[in-house]
């Protein structure tokens, strides 16, 4: 007769026999992701904080500003970049983008993902993307859940270190009370040139 030790081992065998066939039949190739040296949110805005919440529990460090990323910048990115040009995302105002990006020209970087994320005169969300199409592909997430915030987080946690093609896409989502931000925000991943990957 079978202990009580063996008959649970044994469901626990027979539960995870759907999974081990799928995982050998599967005909999507594994897609590296890009390692992200860290994300930048803005405390400011209740999406960025959010965004950084999910980013956290993925295992992305997250660094908070108030709108400037003068500090962020000198004691740390630069400082980084010299040594070597490391992969950065954020969900930010325009401003700390607009900034990031003329800096990271200097150490051969690039705006490789830009989203804006607005709400629009009906009341919903409006998220006008540009980015890898195997990205942009799985961006449906965004229309999956009411805090897009997180959406764009687990988007950039996925985020392919090959970036071939590039294209547009916009995703109109329902919003949980228009002007939870107070402006419209844009998520980004810059990253080194693909020449130097």
């Amino acid at each position: 007769m079978a202990s009580r030790r063996e008959f649970l081992q044994a469901g626990v065998a027979a539960s995870m026999l759907p999974i081990a066939g799928l995982a050998g039949t599967s005909s999507a190739p594994a897609v590296e992701t890009l390692p992200l040296y860290k994300i930048i949110f803005d405390h400011r805005f209740p999406s960025s904080r959010e965004f950084a919440a999910q980013a956290r529990t993925l295992g992305l460090a997250a660094h908070g500003i108030e709108g400037d990323i003068t500090d962020v910048w000198y004691h740390d990115l630069s400082l980084r970049w010299i040594q070597e040009p490391v992969a950065i995302g954020g969900l930010t105002a325009h401003g700390p983008l607009f900034c990031l990006e003329r800096l990271a020209w200097d150490h051969r970087m690039r705006v490789v993902f830009r989203g804006q994320h607005t709400v629009s005169a009906n009341g919903r969300m409006e998220h006008a993307l540009t980015g890898p199409q195997t990205l942009l592909g799985d961006a449906s997430l965004l229309a999956g859940r009411p805090g897009w915030a997180s959406s764009v987080a687990d988007l950039m946690a996925r985020f392919p270190v090959s970036r071939a093609d590039t294209c547009d896409r916009t995703i109109v989502t329902p919003t949980r009370a228009a002007g939870l931000d107070s402006e419209p925000l844009f998520s980004w991943v810059i990253a080194p040139k693909k020449e130097d990957l």
